[in-house]
């Protein structure tokens, strides 16, 4: 999930609904909720089906008669499914039997709109806000939306880290004084965490469960320990904080902090491993490699976890 909300419209009359304003209207509803809005207009299918297989829209909005005899909605509708491309879609025409061929041209995914009476245009902008509203429900799942911060996170980290790396690397009185306050930073935050690591046996469990230099890669050094004293058994518990860190730690940070960039009309993750970039593919089998790593360790938590309550 993205911050962009992207709108495909194709109408010969585009020009129309830009001088009414329903175009700006549409990018500040878009704007209200957050997203960053782009509406690309097309006066004609040809051009707007190749955009289509370019770029990822959330929504599509199309006159049903557009100007030219094979660029009527039924054709237009085929050719975008053909494509593999099953985007939300308004149809809309001023025709009278608008509703009737409305019917004949059901497709899944497909909404239709009659511009007939004083308030169809008023409705025709409920209408596109409704769909507007039902595609946005699905990406504020909580998953999507942790999918969200991880993403726009990551490109912020890389935003202030390149910033601070121009800065101290101008070789100046200034990128000194700056590289004096990151360094007594750095100090004074490790001297803290001594102080709080050398009272830490102290601690209630529940406090040094929660505490923050008990980080997960701590966490999950402390679970391999703790199999081993209870004796676990099996090819499965063995190796568990290298395949945990490997598979799951080691998969989320790199995540988090990776950009996205595209070579050669593919996408890669730019992964930063000891300062070095390492361009890895971004593809389905990737990604399925990634739930089932996932899936795995959630198992074999889950059995580890059975296996202490059960002591």
């Amino acid at each position: 999930m993205k911050l962009n909300y992207k709108i495909l419209w194709i109408d010969d009359q585009i020009e129309d609904y830009i001088d009414m304003g329903i175009k700006s209207e549409l990018e500040i509803y878009i704007d209200s909720l957050g997203f960053i809005p782009t509406v690309e207009c097309f006066e004609n299918g040809n051009l707007a089906e190749q955009s289509i297989q370019e770029i990822k829209y959330d929504l599509i909005l199309s006159d049903y008669n557009i100007e030219g005899g094979d660029e009527q909605g039924d054709i237009l509708i085929q050719k975008i499914r053909d494509g593999g491309v099953f985007t939300e879609i308004l149809f809309y025409s001023a025709q009278p039997d608008f509703d009737t061929i409305a019917k004949n041209l059901y497709r899944d995914r497909v909404s239709f709109f009659s511009l007939i009476g004083d308030e169809s245009f008023k409705g025709f902008k409920d209408k596109a806000f409704n769909l507007i509203n039902h595609t946005v429900a699905k990406l504020q799942e909580l998953n999507s939306i942790r999918g969200l911060v991880m993403s726009e996170t990551s490109e912020l980290d890389n935003t202030v880290e390149e910033i601070l790396l121009s800065f101290l690397t101008a070789d100046n009185e200034n990128s000194q004084t700056l590289k004096d306050y990151i360094s007594k930073m750095i100090v004074d935050s490790a001297k803290s965490n001594l102080k709080k690591a050398e009272k830490f046996n102290e601690l209630e469990p529940q406090e040094m469960i929660k505490s923050r230099i008990f980080d997960a890669d701590k966490k999950s050094r402390a679970v391999n320990k703790m199999v081993s004293l209870v004796g676990a058994d099996g090819e499965k518990f063995e190796n568990f904080y290298t395949n945990y860190k490997a598979d799951v730690l080691d998969t989320r940070n790199d995540l988090a902090h990776a950009k996205s960039d595209v070579i050669d009309g593919v996408e890669y993750l730019i992964i930063h491993r000891k300062g070095v970039e390492h361009p890895e593919k971004f593809n389905q089998e990737q990604c399925i490699a990634i739930r089932k790593n996932l899936r795995k360790h959630r198992d074999l938590l889950r059995t580890i976890r059975e296996l202490i309550i059960g002591k």
